[in-house]
Parts: C-alpha cells; structure tokens; sequence
C-alpha cells in the first residue's frame, strides 16, 4: 500500500461520514461525481480495485464502507473500524 499524506483510516472515516449523510438523506440519488472520485482515489491509494459502479447513494456508502475496512486491515497496528448500526440503510 502505497499511501502519502493523512493515515488512510482517517480518511476512509471522512469518506464514510459524508457518504452515510447522503445516503440516508436521499439513498436512490445518483451520487456526485466527486464524492465517487473520491472514493475510487481512496480506493487507488489502498492499493485495491474501486467499485466500477456507484448509481445511488446507498452503494457509495456502501464502498465507502468496504474501503473504511480496508484502510483499518491495512495498518501495522490492526485497528478495527467503529461499529455502526446500519440497519435504516440496508432495509431500505
């Protein structure tokens, strides 16, 4: 993993909060263009294979998600993610 600059959880956690906010306030809605790029520059920088599609707010939280658990994997001190109660979004 080849990453300069802020420790990837930190920024794995600034992908996920923004993309939960969108996500619960308007899950169906077609994701900007920004916050996908964001997610599939995170995505470069972890060293794995972004999402092809992100088509509404729900999968990009969604990856956001997954890289957030790929960004805490990959550090030597093997921190875990925060638990989070998704429940409101996945029944959605």
């Amino acid at each position: 993993m080849a990453v300069q600059g802020p420790d990837p959880r930190a920024a794995a956690r600034g992908v996920v909060a923004i993309a939960l906010d969108l996500a619960r306030m308007d899950p169906d809605r077609r994701p900007s263009a920004d916050m996908c790029s964001w997610c599939r520059k995170l995505a470069k920088d972890l060293g794995v294979p972004a999402r092809e599609h992100m088509d509404t707010n729900r999968e990009l939280a969604f990856e956001a998600l997954r890289l957030e658990l790929v960004a805490h994997h990959f550090v030597d001190d093997a921190s875990r993610p925060p638990d989070r109660v998704l429940s409101e979004l996945v029944n959605q």
